[in-house]
């Protein structure tokens, strides 16, 4: 299915806006399944996206875990005599953590599918102004620059003969508070590159910037934006007048 940049952007906006405003674990996971859903409508890589982004889930799950046990609240589900390991609060605190992570997660896939290019259009269209448009999609680019640093100073690493998965957890932390100065050194000197490259090219030489590619909105995205609207709206309405599911 083909959309509009400017009608994935919205969706992205109030899914994500969902996902923080949400006050329970119902709500979160009736937010997660439209997110999955629309992901599934706009044909996303879901196995791909798992596999990139394994590392980043694994994260979210660990913190899930550490909020569950931190969190002492509601009736006792594991404990040893007076102390408490897991409570149902801790349990639903850590799984409200998981959802709106996993929420935003699946938002972004929804704009995965779009150049930077259409983007930018997309959010100038938008009436944003092109200049933070464009530091927007930069910034959005050097993301995955940044993730190459630090794995081609892993990579140096095992080069010469450190085995990370050997290293103790104390020795993990400091091997990796090393490589963020070279890391981030390193991204810096890509960005002055980068600024001398935009400069060469005359940016914002004019006041007003031209495009060859003019979007337009089709009835599709009209519908889908009117649907996506709605439901933001009743959900919002029937969430606060109902109260928690939960």
């Amino acid at each position: 299915m083909k959309l509009d940049p400017r009608t994935k952007l919205i969706m992205v906006m109030l899914l994500t806006t969902l996902g923080v405003l949400a006050i329970d674990l119902g709500y979160l996971f009736i937010v997660f399944l439209i997110s999955l859903a629309f992901c599934l409508i706009l044909n996303a890589d879901l196995i791909m996206a798992i596999k990139r982004l394994r590392h980043l889930i694994s994260v979210i799950v660990f913190i899930a875990i550490v909020q569950s046990l931190a969190v002492r609240q509601g009736r006792p589900l594991v404990y040893i005599g007076n102390f408490y390991i897991l409570t149902l609060g801790g349990l639903i605190n850590g799984g409200e953590f998981a959802l709106r992570m996993m929420i935003i997660v699946l938002a972004s896939l929804i704009v995965a599918g779009s150049s930077s290019s259409e983007m930018a259009d997309g959010l100038i269209k938008m009436k944003i102004p092109y200049e933070l448009a464009f530091m927007t999609i930069i910034a959005l680019r050097f993301l995955p620059i940044f993730r190459e640093e630090f794995s081609s100073r892993l990579n140096a690493i095992a080069l010469k003969g450190i085995d990370l998965k050997r290293q103790g957890v104390i020795k993990k932390i400091k091997i990796y508070s090393y490589l963020i100065m070279p890391t981030v050194s390193g991204s810096i000197l890509k960005s002055k590159r980068l600024s001398k490259s935009i400069e060469a090219r005359g940016f914002r030489a004019y006041p007003q910037r031209t495009m060859y590619r003019e979007l337009k909105l089709s009835r599709l995205d009209y519908v889908i934006m009117s649907l996506i609207v709605v439901f933001f709206i009743s959900f919002l309405v029937i969430m606060y007048s109902l109260g928690g599911l939960l």
